[in-house]
């Protein structure tokens, strides 16, 4: 049914999937935990880890999309079998990303300022400023953790990925029951314990990466004699090309959707729990398209490392059927058990019936969003990453949250509320897949190399020279 080449791309890319897949939702599941065991602690904490998790998690899509750029970089570098040149460029980035780390860190302990500006329970305005001293504490560790796993993924390890992952919110349960209710002598911090589980956890994954990487003979062999630690800003230079418009976009993206929030919160509050509700639902099973990203991501690079216009086509037509694949089954579950779904979520018959609709429009939303997310890890193994911020900044910014507010507020027809948000987000993602399709089509078939893929071959071809 399929020629070898396929069947051995399906293999490697399901071998890379996998791990990715578990670690993710791993990570999810985490946030998941800290939502209930904070709710536990009482409607005070679960608001207070609420806005502060909104400061937060802008601040590590930043760092984690910055990091998404140490990926391919590595995977491409190891194509070429110039390791003394891949590791001085994963020196340079880890410094980069180190610094992000620091300054990032710097900017969200202060962003509690901006709570005397809004008018606020003051109990509530405490748990989110604590909670944001703790995580700010431990975001430099989190910006190391994340460029250390991107770079054993670049080398197509994913254990570290996967078993740090499951670590992770196997130690979170515990550690929040310990410090939100103040177990074996230590005080009982409501909410903020979450950010304090969250910084310690970071921080001790982050220690046990480093000595992974360290100790790893399956990462031993990558390592070189001589001397890399050396500040090259042309490296530098070009990392940052790659990787700041993609921290940048994730941080628009997370911000779109958390805008979208805002919006329908004068609603009230059942229209607001349909949409989380249907939203968290959305968040689990993108999962799914973003590793299948994540993976698209590695093998293009790789590809492009050796230059292999051939393999990069294999490396995009696989990965597309796989996400067709995955597409009709959690496509199928979520129509035929949308109500069961919602009833996990609540009991009131009022949210059940709106979010058993947003879940047809959901399903919709998949479509499109699938096809942008797997193809914007393509257009990310080929070092397009100014396309990625162009096209998120339009979709959302341009297109779906205005097109989502006129509709949910009947600015020129009947007030649509959720549905209304939901049908911009779908207008939005359809551009976006139309985007990426048309902009990876066109690279793919003419074989136009993006302008910092070329500037990676100048460097390659320089570096190969001199360090002969």
């Amino acid at each position: 049914m399929f020629s070898p080449i396929y069947k051995k791309e399906i293999k490697t890319q399901l071998r890379l999937f996998l791990p990715f897949l578990i670690a993710q939702l791993s990570s999810t599941a985490m946030s998941t935990v800290d939502t209930i065991m904070a709710g536990l602690a009482g409607t005070i904490d679960l608001s207070g880890v609420a806005i502060a998790s909104s400061f937060y998690w802008p601040a590590y899509m930043f760092l984690a999309g910055i990091a998404y750029g140490v990926a391919p970089t590595i995977s491409h570098l190891m194509a070429t079998k110039n390791m003394r040149f891949m590791q001085q460029s994963l020196f340079n980035a880890m410094l980069v990303i180190s610094v992000f780390g620091f300054i990032t860190a710097v900017i969200l302990s202060l962003s509690h300022l901006i709570f005397r500006f809004v008018p606020s329970d003051p109990m509530m305005i405490s748990v989110a400023t604590k909670y944001l001293y703790f995580v700010a504490i431990a975001l430099p560790a989190t910006a190391v953790y994340n460029g250390y796993i991107a770079y054993a993924e670049g080398l197509s390890i994913t254990r570290p990925a996967l078993y740090l992952g499951l670590l992770q919110l196997i130690l979170d349960i515990p550690f929040n029951y310990i410090f939100i209710f103040g177990k074996f002598g230590m005080p009982a911090l409501g909410g903020a314990g979450c950010g304090l589980t969250t910084g310690l956890i970071n921080i001790l994954t982050c220690i046990c990466l480093v000595i992974y990487i360290r100790r790893s003979r399956a990462i031993a062999k990558y390592r070189v004699k001589e001397n890399v630690r050396i500040i090259d800003k042309e490296i530098i230079r070009q990392f940052l090309k790659l990787a700041m418009p993609l921290g940048i976009s994730r941080t628009v993206e997370i911000a779109g959707f958390s805008l979208a929030a805002v919006i329908l919160s004068p609603f009230g509050p059942t229209i607001v729990a349909s949409h989380s509700i249907t939203l968290n639902v959305s968040s689990l099973i993108y999962m799914i398209p973003l590793c299948l990203g994540l993976t698209a991501t590695i093998r293009i690079s790789s590809a492009m490392g050796v230059r292999s216009w051939d393999k990069a086509i294999v490396v995009c037509k696989v990965v597309m059927g796989l996400n067709f694949f995955c597409l009709i089954f959690y496509l199928s579950g979520i129509m035929l058990l949308k109500e069961n779904i919602a009833a996990l979520y609540s009991n009131d018959p009022i949210v059940l019936k709106i979010t058993s609709f947003l879940m047809i429009l959901n399903c919709i939303y998949m479509l499109p969003d699938s096809i942008q997310c797997v193809l914007g890890g393509v257009l990310q193994g080929l070092k397009d990453s100014k396309s990625i911020l162009i096209n998120t900044v339009l979709s959302f910014w341009v297109i779906g949250l205005p097109l989502g507010y006129v509709l949910a507020w009947g600015v020129f027809y009947k007030k649509l509320e959720a549905s209304g948000i939901w049908i911009g987000f779908i207008c939005a993602l359809t551009f976006s897949a139309i985007f990426f399709s048309s902009r990876t089509y066109y690279i793919l078939r003419y074989r136009k190399a993006p302008k910092l893929l070329l500037l990676n071959y100048e460097l390659d071809d320089k570096k190969a020279n001199t360090m002969k």
